[in-house]
């Protein structure tokens, strides 16, 4: 079972907190983009050796604590909160439409992180600025989370992967009631995943190809070799060419798993999620703590054996294994309904 999280009534200090937290969120993300235009290493720094790979990890844990204090959910309801959006709520195919185009938006912006993303401050920033724009500009037409949050955010369909079963569900800070924005609430059902999110056949579809392909995504990605000084269209190609064919492996057997083996459909779903998690600080941990490669956040190369590695990726695997696959109990939810929309529709 999920731990609750900051659910009390809306006076208590728990839920008087959030305000707090999205402001220094949001001040410290104005910082990094600010840092990559200006102080282009140290903002590429903080960015993908700090923040980014805290990322997955929370995604998992509590996805909630995520989506309640993201700088561009911040951004991208704000109009709704001003009382300045149109408040539109889509239909099913077109929550199914977004959710394609946040699975689409995904696998077009990672493979450019090694292309230049990782390399120039100036254009990330650029690229989170029109970022930022586009989840505001969505909010002005498309009610509360259906725009951004629960839509069209790249980030998204990886908060379905991993966020499956949460260890800590919160009180939700961003909505003030459930208008039914989104159906079914991605934050306030039980064991959400890419299959369960949309209800539209093009939503199920993409959530279906993004289980399947993103353990090898995820370990072809780490195969990109690293650039060098001249950026190549075979550079380019292999960037995308790499996580793409590796993706296809896995989305070849999942569609095996799921369509010739019906008693493993309900694991298998995890199983993927946990095994593309773990893939990723299996190549990422080691680094962070520098024991291989370049950008350390922590440098104990010399202070740890040489042995430590293996410990480093072999413990998530395994944390990811019980969290996500081997945990009993009823699969967690995000975050909790506003009291007024109690009897809203999940």
């Amino acid at each position: 079972m999920n731990t609750p999280l900051g659910v009390a009534g809306p006076r208590s200090a728990a839920r008087l907190i959030w305000p707090v937290l999205q402001a220094i969120v949001l001040a410290l993300g104005t910082t990094i983009v600010a840092l990559l235009l200006l102080q282009p290493r140290t903002g590429l720094f903080l960015l993908w050796d700090v923040l980014i790979p805290m990322a997955p990890l929370l995604l998992a844990v509590a996805p909630g604590v995520w989506r309640n204090v993201c700088p561009l959910a911040t951004f991208s309801l704000a109009p709704r909160q001003l009382g300045l959006s149109r408040a539109l709520r889509p239909d099913a195919k077109w929550q199914g439409r977004l959710l394609a185009g946040a699975v689409l938006l995904l696998l077009l912006i990672v493979p450019l992180r090694p292309v230049i993303l990782d390399h120039n401050g100036v254009v990330t920033g650029v690229v989170l600025l029109v970022v930022a724009a586009l989840a505001a500009g969505l909010g002005t037409m498309l009610d509360w989370k259906s725009a951004w949050c629960s839509g069209l955010c790249p980030v998204h369909p990886v908060e379905l992967l991993y966020g499956s079963n949460p260890l800590v569900s919160v009180g939700n800070s961003q909505c003030r009631s459930c208008t039914q924005c989104t159906s079914p609430c991605r934050d306030a059902r039980n064991g959400i995943n890419p299959l369960s999110a949309s209800r539209d056949p093009s939503g199920r579809a993409a959530g279906w190809f993004l289980i399947g392909l993103f353990p090898g995504f995820v370990w072809g990605w780490y195969q990109v070799p690293q650039r060098a000084q001249a950026l190549t269209a075979n550079y380019i190609l292999a960037a995308y060419a790499w996580p793409l064919l590796s993706g296809a492996v896995t989305l070849l057997l999942f569609a095996l798993v799921y369509g010739l083996v019906p008693a493993a459909r309900r694991k298998a779903i995890p199983i993927w999620a946990a095994t593309a998690i773990s893939t990723y600080y299996w190549f990422k941990l080691p680094v962070m703590l520098g024991l291989q490669g370049n950008h350390p956040l922590l440098e104990l190369n010399g202070v740890l054996p040489a042995w430590a590695v293996w410990p480093t990726r072999i413990a998530p695997a395994l944390f990811f294994a019980w969290l996500l696959v081997l945990r009993t109990g009823q699969p967690g939810l995000w975050a909790f309904r506003p009291a007024r929309a109690a009897t809203a529709r999940a």
